[in-house]
């Protein structure tokens, strides 16, 4: 007879692989993937550099599911407000970027590190699917604000990624503790980035009188 696991030590199995990503989360984003070691991450969990293994196969699978946490986590983040299609494209937006930074002022793991530039070869297939999820997702907000005349003429994935780099922008500065989410000059960031992609009609000029 096939013996299985006790809930006790699934439960437990559990816990100890959730506090090992969220100790590489801590050091991933603080210190950087080159310096981060599996020895550290176990001390930062609090238990044996053996017990890693348990649970992945090492410093890059463990990198991996930190990163593929943190686009789950995107991904929830901007869906909650792009279904809501009786909000203005622009309150969505800004809805989004205010949901980042404000869990980028309480916790700023998961924002930064889906958020960060990461090295192509460093990535396993899941991890650059979910990675591309979370900007294919975005890029449909843009993509379909276009097409109901909201956007400016242009590629969607453009639009996209000139608003990211303004919201990455004041994540940086609210990750430094030089901004709250609610600055002043978070607002302000978020309505040039809006500006930089909004329609405006193209005016006639005036003829002048003879």
């Amino acid at each position: 007879m096939a013996i299985t696991e006790s809930p006790p030590r699934r439960k437990d199995a559990i816990a100890t692989r959730a506090r090992l990503v969220r100790a590489a989360l801590d050091l991933f984003t603080s210190i950087g993937y080159d310096r981060t070691t599996t020895l550290e991450i176990a001390a930062r969990a609090g238990i044996a550099e053996a017990t890693i293994y348990r649970h992945f196969t090492g410093k890059d699978a463990l990198f991996n599911e930190a990163i593929r946490e943190a686009n789950r986590w995107g991904l929830a983040a901007i869906r909650h407000d792009e279904r809501d299609r009786t909000v203005a494209v622009r309150d969505r937006l800004t809805r989004m970027a205010r949901r980042i930074l404000e869990q980028a002022a309480r916790d700023p793991t998961l924002p930064v590190l889906l958020l960060q530039k990461i090295k192509p070869e460093l990535l396993e297939d899941a991890t650059g699917s979910l990675r591309r999820e979370f900007r294919d997702t975005l890029g449909h907000v843009f993509a379909t604000a276009k097409q109901e005349g909201k956007v400016r003429p242009g590629s969607a994935e453009l639009w996209s990624a000139v608003w990211l780099a303004v919201v990455q922008f004041a994540l940086e500065r609210v990750v430094a503790r030089e901004w709250t989410p609610d600055h002043s000059n978070v607002t302000l960031a978020l309505d040039a980035a809006w500006d930089a992609i909004a329609y405006r009609p193209v005016e006639s000029p005036v003829s002048r009188p003879e």
